[in-house]
């Protein structure tokens, strides 16, 4: 990256702290977001219902929801939860969104003192602004995951690794906190925790045949500690949970998943695609990056030809050569090569695949591109391939605003307006002239400056100003996104049956009681109607009222609920309607 700014410590308070403007400035682009959305039902909702149950039933260590055990996660994230729970008396989402957002925060910042050092205010403010807009960086921000968490402890073990075989900022403390931090990733999120972290640290000393290096960094010092402290974990689960419960989360979650998955099962090439889209918009900027490192290093000298013609004679091997410096891979570019591949393969041999399992990798993707850079200088193709992506966003941007003004139609499109009729809405409509402008002065500034952080730089700042204006309608987009809306609108005093919904069962953290899910079966739902049987299965004759939640568009289809809901006042929200009928 050309430097076109001020170096750090001079200019103005942007240039002065580059990091904390960035931080700030994304903290108050999403924090509407994270303030106003609802819970999505996959994961969300159930570990809310699962901490929920951890605290009615004074669990710790042993999780269950709704009586079975829940032991796909180790307990640090629902600790957390549950804490928020405490403090605040409900689930607060801007609450818990803060144990996404401020360790992608720590993730870039310690990436940016790590890679960073000397570079100008400008490159490290792109280069964070890239980290946080890559799509799945960024998605795994915003929603209530530990996979951010995780990432965290990731980067913090491979950094002082880092600081441990260079010297350079190494601490006493550095041989403890290694296997502290790899265990807390595995205590965080399960195994990607625990075998990332020194899969990379081997591979790497292997790579520099720095066979010793083995026994100082992963020798029985650091395979004790993680030992002991799991140890202390499992036998305060087994205390807790028993051996049955030890089972499931040793064997079925752990080998299960790895071996023969019975959820998310994928391809083994499934990841190098998805890595792809997973990096946009910087996808072909950092795969290039990284085909790039791969290449064979290459002598960099430059000859200097004195306009005279000059015999091949001339050019010898012995003299020139000699004083011709080569300019190998630095530690570091090898570290994060070494990272990126094995972290991939490692994933890929797992059976069970998401896109989100890649989030640890990314950060070390970004932040190669420096390190090639500063081995290879800067290259035309790179200031492109960042340049395509803001062209392509340019004309989609102006696509847009001519769809959403009337000037021109796309009927397979139209008809999707009159449900999502917030589209139009001022927040959204200024949400893409804000994106379109951005995309539009990064491709000025890529054509007059031929640099790539201003472009990369314009167009993160660009994504998160489009959500911040757009969070403005996330009130209509609620109801699409959870139950909350929909729950809201659910009487006191009555039974709640659900069919045709996807994973119904936690929204007892909406309604306050159990519920019962018929599935898509319409027939049964009908029957314990008629039954005049409470959902609990207890005959108790009349039966209290009974609220059914479905989607519209299976109400208006479906005979059998078609006659349910004619016995009571039908209520709307989003794509789900309810109704409330008496059981005489």
């Amino acid at each position: 990256m050309k430097n076109n700014t001020l170096q750090p410590g001079k200019g103005n308070i942007f240039t002065r702290h580059p990091m904390m403007t960035v931080f700030v400035f994304t903290f108050v682009c999403l924090f509407p977001v994270m303030l106003t959305r609802d819970f999505t039902p996959s994961n969300e909702l159930r570990y809310l219902s699962i901490a929920n149950e951890a605290l009615a039933d004074g669990h710790i260590f042993a999780f269950y929801n709704h009586g079975l055990a829940y032991a796909d996660k180790p307990p640090l994230y629902f600790w957390i939860v549950m804490l928020c729970r405490l403090l605040f008396g409900h689930h607060s989402c801007l609450a818990l969104s803060m144990f996404s957002l401020i360790p992608a925060f720590v993730i870039t910042g310690i990436m940016d003192k790590w890679v960073m050092k000397g570079k100008s205010a400008m490159d490290r403010m792109a280069l964070a602004g890239m980290t946080l807009t890559c799509v799945m960086f960024l998605g795994t921000m915003i929603v209530l995951r530990m996979d951010m968490l995780m990432c965290m402890f990731i980067v913090l073990a491979l950094w002082t690794f880092y600081r441990m075989y260079s010297g350079d900022g190494a601490r006493r403390s550095d041989s403890v906190m290694l296997p502290v931090w790899i265990f807390l990733a595995l205590f965080t999120k399960g195994p990607v925790g625990l075998l990332m972290p020194p899969l990379s640290i081997a591979v790497f000393l292997a790579v520099k045949r720095d066979w010793k290096g083995f026994g100082k960094y992963l020798g029985l010092k650091t395979w004790g500690i993680i030992a002991g402290l799991a140890a202390l974990w499992i036998g305060c689960v087994w205390i807790e949970g028993g051996s049955e419960y030890i089972n499931n989360l040793l064997v079925k979650q752990t080998v299960g998943r790895a071996v023969n998955a019975f959820t998310h099962a994928k391809p083994f090439w499934f990841y190098l695609v998805a890595i792809i889209w997973c990096l946009a918009p910087y996808s072909l900027l950092l795969v290039g990056t990284f085909a790039a490192s791969l290449l064979p290093v290459r002598n960099t000298c430059v000859e200097e030809t004195s306009g005279q013609a000059q015999s091949k004679v001339g050019i010898s091997d012995t003299s020139d050569a000699s004083n011709c410096p080569k300019q190998g891979r630095s530690d570091l570019e090898i570290l994060f090569l070494c990272t990126i591949i094995s972290t991939v393969a490692m994933l890929s041999s797992f059976s069970s695949k998401l896109p989100i399992y890649l989030v640890p990798v990314f950060p070390f993707c970004v932040y190669l591109f420096p390190t090639v850079l500063d081995r290879i200088g800067e290259r035309g193709w790179m200031r492109w391939s960042v340049g395509i992506f803001q062209i392509l966003l340019l004309c989609a941007g102006i696509a847009t605003l001519l769809f959403l003004s009337g000037s021109v139609t796309i009927p397979a499109a139209a008809c999707l307006l009159d449900e999502y009729s917030f589209v139009r809405e001022a927040p959204v409509v200024n949400a893409v002239i804000l994106l379109t402008l951005a995309n539009a002065m990064g491709t000025w500034f890529l054509i007059k400056r031929k640099s790539v952080n201003i472009p990369a730089l314009l167009l993160s700042a660009g994504l998160f100003l489009a959500a911040f204006s757009a969070s403005a309608v996330l009130r209509d987009l609620n109801p699409y996104i959870g139950y909350g809306s929909i729950c809201s609108r659910v009487p006191e005093g009555t039974d709640v049956a659900t069919i045709f919904l996807h994973r119904p069962e936690n929204i007892d953290v909406y309604t306050g009681r159990q519920i019962t899910d018929f599935g898509d079966d319409p027939a049964k739902l009908s029957e314990a109607v008629k039954a005049h049987i409470e959902l609990t299965g207890e005959n108790v004759g009349s039966g209290r009222p009974l609220t059914i939640i479905t989607r519209t568009s299976r109400m208006e289809t479906t005979p059998e609920l078609q006659k349910l809901f004619s016995e009571g006042t039908v209520i709307y929200a989003g794509p789900y309607c309810l109704t409330t009928i008496s059981r005489k």
